[in-house]
């Protein structure tokens, strides 16, 4: 029968046990960590351990910049090419209206002449705004009181205006005014039917002395638009009046 191990057999078995032990689980790890490390080498492109990662970028940086550069000079001509036209329709423009408006004030110098000439001046206002010229004529120089028919000198009146608005092509717009007192005819039941005759008037008269009747047109204003208060005869008198207002022809575009 065998005999138990002593103490002593135990402690030398224990203690030489872990030295052996120790060496082994060390080589164990170091040979498991190069076998990790072979893995993962295999397991990685050539490429990537060759050549550096940003090489790539930095070949394609010259397409990035190139592209980038055929877009500016494209926006740059575009902004150039819409400037340009833009410029020239202004520009094209403002030259028209500044030579329309010249030739708006050599004619109101020219009307204002005739009637000066003609003994007409106190009784004829001619004003000139952008893009318009008005010729304001008091009633009683034209029609007697009430009446839609041009009295004796009416004609003497619009003589001085037929060769001016003959020699040009304006259109013109004739506005009949009254003031505010009430009329009741048969043949004018309101300061409407008025106004309106007597601007029908006037364009009858221009139209049978050659100006063209496309150029023509008539409103009646009543007493809506006053000039004056017509709480004062001085300024019924003033509110009772013709307008001539002569424009230039809309173009194309603005029809």
């Amino acid at each position: 029968m065998a005999s138990e191990p002593t103490l002593n057999d135990l402690m030398e078995r224990h203690a030489g046990a872990p030295v052996a032990t120790n060496r082994e689980r060390l080589q164990s790890i170091d040979d498991g960590t190069q076998n990790i490390t072979t893995r993962m080498l295999s397991r990685t492109p050539k490429s990537h351990l060759d050549e550096p990662s940003d090489t790539n970028q930095e070949e394609d940086s010259w397409v990035t910049t190139y592209m980038d550069l055929l877009t500016l000079l494209l926006v740059l001509f575009v902004v150039l090419l819409a400037n340009a036209d833009l410029s020239g329709k202004k520009q094209s423009a403002q030259q028209s209206m500044m030579a329309a408006q010249n030739g708006l004030g050599a004619m109101q110098s020219r009307i204002q002449e005739q009637f000066a000439g003609a003994g007409l001046g106190d009784s004829v206002n001619v004003s000139l705004s952008p893009g318009k010229l008005n010729i304001r004529l008091n009633d009683k120089i034209l029609f007697d009181s009430g009446e839609a028919e041009f009295n004796q000198q009416a004609a003497r009146v619009m003589h001085p205006l037929l060769s001016t608005l003959a020699d040009s092509n304006l259109q013109i717009s004739v506005e009949g005014h009254t003031d505010n007192i009430p009329i009741s005819t048969a043949r004018f039941p309101s300061n409407w039917e008025l106004s309106a005759a007597r601007a029908i008037s006037i364009v009858r008269f221009l139209q049978t002395n050659g100006i063209a009747a496309e150029r023509l047109r008539a409103i009646g204003y009543a007493d809506s638009q006053p000039l004056q208060s017509n709480d004062t005869a001085e300024g019924r008198s003033e509110n009772r009046r013709v307008n001539l207002i002569l424009t230039e022809a809309p173009t194309s575009s603005e029809e």
